[in-house]
């Protein structure tokens, strides 16, 4: 090959991959995808976290003596139904 096709592929190479990064870019569809993710894991995070400490405080203050029951258990429970019915209610609950 000559020094002029192999310029010739070069860009040709150089401009299909800078056309599918122009596409990528302007739709956003990886940042939208990492926003996305972002999003879910701390509506199911944040409300089972803090169940978590709110029943961790219970437990040590108002612990019932012979008993099994178990605040923090119970608040982190509630804490998933809550981190559910949020996500469901933003990405799928349609008006």
């Amino acid at each position: 090959m000559d020094k002029k096709t192999q310029k010739e592929m070069f860009q040709n190479n150089i401009d299909k991959q800078a056309s599918w990064l122009k596409k990528w870019r302007k739709k956003g569809i990886f940042w939208e995808k990492v926003m996305l993710v972002g999003a879910i894991g701390w509506m199911i995070v944040l409300p089972m976290v803090l169940g978590g400490y709110l029943g961790t405080y219970l437990d040590k203050h108002y612990a019932v003596e012979n008993s099994t029951f178990s605040w923090t258990l119970t608040f982190i429970i509630l804490g998933l139904f809550v981190a559910i019915y949020s996500v469901w209610k933003v990405f799928f609950y349609k008006k």
